[in-house]
């Protein structure tokens, strides 16, 4: 689906409902629920050193050196994370993953 198709849908993205998968009872907010979800994130970006932040109905992913770039949902952040961060995330990597404690 191009990125037009998913931006027109107007359905809720799946990282919305991140602590609750059916989407009722959390006694959270959308929006809180989605900041958690973006503070998550951004502990796996943290070697990188790339930074998520919501905007709106998009996010808003920094490198280090201040390139920002606007992604509409969550897999396009790791795509453009790998491009603007200081070294590429993998979440498999031990070696990467040690340096998220």
């Amino acid at each position: 689906m191009c990125s037009a198709c998913g931006v027109l849908s107007g359905a809720p993205d799946w990282l919305d409902r991140a602590g609750n998968p059916n989407g009722i009872g959390t006694g959270d907010s959308r929006l809180a629920e989605r900041q958690k979800l973006i503070g998550m994130v951004n502990k796996l970006l943290k070697p990188s050193r790339a930074t998520l932040a919501d905007y709106g109905e998009k996010l808003i992913l920094r490198s280090p050196t201040g390139q920002t770039k606007i992604v509409d949902n969550l897999a396009h952040v790791w795509l453009e994370a790998d491009n603007i961060g200081l070294r590429a995330v993998d979440p498999l990597d031990e070696e990467y993953l040690m340096q998220l404690i």
